[in-house]
């Protein structure tokens, strides 16, 4: 007996009949979980790895003599490739075949993090980051969406569920891990497991099954190209506007630059049979909803991890302290993501939305109440990694719902952009309250820039609750003891394979990092780690 299908507006992939797999077929589903969340743990380890290398970066000769505003280039370089290719990424990941898709970007990542690892020049960095964050924006959702194309209907939402309880795990790996990383290999050391999670992950792609293009026609590659540079600018224009300025010449050029672009890659999508923007989409139902939501979580989200480490740093913590804070974050995340799709399918993936969004609200007014870490910024913790999981994995798979089969890559492709795109347009908000705050008090900045992610949450649990209260009310039948059991074994399971997970990738990293051996890297150290 499975658990009762999730109510939506519309029919969405996680429904249909129960069907009992084979023994070869399990292990291909098991191959396909793995790498799939094994793609999000080293996207997210790296985000994580950039922050924490970002302040040892800046004293290392390879860019001590720069200002902080170029060093900081090695998170946005990266940051800008993902969100311009994201979209664009998932689609071909459609149109070309999404194993194909994958195995490209799992290359170019992993050349990326060795090339950081190893180079002893700054264009060259700079050039790994570049391919780094290629790499990740075409594995991101050609892995996602193989793994939802190739599982059966009834098992697509525990998938759904592990996916985003793994960004979680990669987050607190590193922060766990990275202080210890960086006190033995220095900055480089941060960048260790996900070049070697990206290694291993690349030679299991051979057992994946193959996935074939919906066309054999060439996609639309002049508004491929006008969609990349329309993202880019944006980014570019919101993640350096409060470095440059807002009202000077190169953000303005970037965001006009953007529109115009934008608007030309929309016109040569309704025209081209294949174009880069997939129309159909976005007129599908609740899909508008569902990147609306995660341009709005985007942006709390991002705002509440790039300050938590300036705040617990004013407080006179050090890196690894920092770490040790953040963890509740990404241990509720974690735990709440399969918790989160459990719930989706009793109340509704709106309710879900809704309840993230009160969770991440909660933790938000928490931390205003309390603006110096005590035991209540812990419980604040704990509250936004809940808030989190539910408004990731709701706002995901409203998003996965809406799409056919065939668009489930550019439909995790085009959620993520908006997602990474509320990130950036949310950093730079918060950037700009921190220089110039609004209220008055202890820490101002940051407690501006908390009532800005307090209004965002705020935002979308307004509409989702009037999504819920829209949707046709349907008598929920009582569980039998046996289905209450049977909800149980679920929840096991989902959490039993969220561990086996972790416990492969960790065994993997371990394996890569043993490999690479402190002798690889010593003559990389810094000088005041020697």
């Amino acid at each position: 007996m499975t658990l009762t299908p999730v109510r939506e507006h519309v029919a969405g992939p996680f429904v249909g009949p129960v069907a009992r797999p084979r023994p070869q077929v399990r292990g291909r589903f098991a191959v396909l979980r793995l790498i799939a969340c094994g793609v999000v743990i080293a996207i997210m380890a790296d985000s994580t790895a950039t922050t924490l290398a970002i302040p040892v970066l800046s004293r290392d000769p390879i860019a001590a003599s720069l200002p902080m505003a170029e060093v900081t280039w090695v998170s946005t370089i990266n940051f800008a490739a993902v969100a311009a290719l994201l979209a664009t990424a998932g689609r071909f990941a459609d149109l070309l075949g999404r194993r194909s898709v994958l195995a490209f970007g799992l290359a170019l990542y992993g050349l990326g993090a060795a090339a950081v690892i190893a180079t002893t020049s700054w264009p060259l960095l700079l050039g790994g980051r570049l391919s780094q964050g290629v790499g990740a924006a075409l594995m991101f959702p050609a892995s996602l969406g193989l793994l939802l194309g190739e599982l059966p209907a009834n098992r697509r939402a525990g998938a759904m569920a592990l996916w985003s309880a793994s960004s979680g795990i990669g987050c607190l790996a590193l922060q766990a891990g990275g202080g210890l990383l960086v006190a033995e290999y220095g900055w480089r050391g941060l960048f260790l497991p996900s070049a070697g999670l990206a290694a291993a992950l690349l030679m299991l792609t051979p057992a994946l099954p193959r996935s074939l293009g919906q066309v054999r026609r060439v996609p639309d590659v002049f508004g491929t190209v006008l969609l990349i540079g329309a993202i880019a600018a944006a980014v570019l224009a919101v993640s350096q506007g409060g470095t440059w300025g807002w009202t000077d010449p190169r953000t303005i050029g970037c965001a006009v630059a953007a529109a115009l672009l934008l608007a030309g890659a929309i016109a040569t999508s309704w025209r081209h049979a294949a174009g880069a923007i997939d129309i159909r989409l976005w007129r599908r139902p609740g899909f508008l909803w569902s990147g609306g939501a995660s341009l709005l979580y985007g942006a709390a989200s991002f705002v509440v991890l790039a300050l938590g480490p300036l705040y617990l740093k004013s407080s006179g913590f050090d890196s690894v302290t920092i770490g040790l804070w953040l963890t509740p974050i990404s241990l509720a995340m974690i735990g709440g993501s399969p918790l989160a799709m459990l719930a989706g399918r009793r109340v509704g993936l709106n309710a879900v939305i809704y309840a993230g969004a009160l969770l991440l609200g909660g933790g938000c007014a928490l931390l205003l109440a309390n603006p110096y870490p005590n035991v209540w910024t812990l419980v604040a913790a704990l509250m936004l990694g809940c808030g989190f999981g539910a408004l990731s994995t709701g706002t995901s798979t409203v998003g996965t719902m809406a799409a056919h089969p065939t668009q489930y890559a550019s439909a995790v492709g085009a959620i993520n952009t908006a997602r990474m795109l509320g990130g950036a347009i949310g950093v730079a908000g918060a950037s700009a309250l921190v220089d110039q705050p609004v209220l008055d008090g202890p820490m101002p900045g940051f407690a501006s820039a908390m009532v800005g992610c307090l209004i965002a949450a705020v935002v979308v649990g307004t509409v989702a609750l009037a999504r819920v209260a829209g949707t046709p009310r349907r008598r929920t039948p009582r569980l039998s003891r046996r289905e209450a059991e049977a909800e149980l074994i679920m929840l096991r399971r989902l959490l039993a394979e969220l561990r086996d997970s972790f416990v492969q990738v960790r065994d993997e990293a371990e394996e890569e990092l043993a490999r690479f051996g402190a002798r690889d890297l010593s003559a990389h150290r810094t000088p005041e780690r020697l």
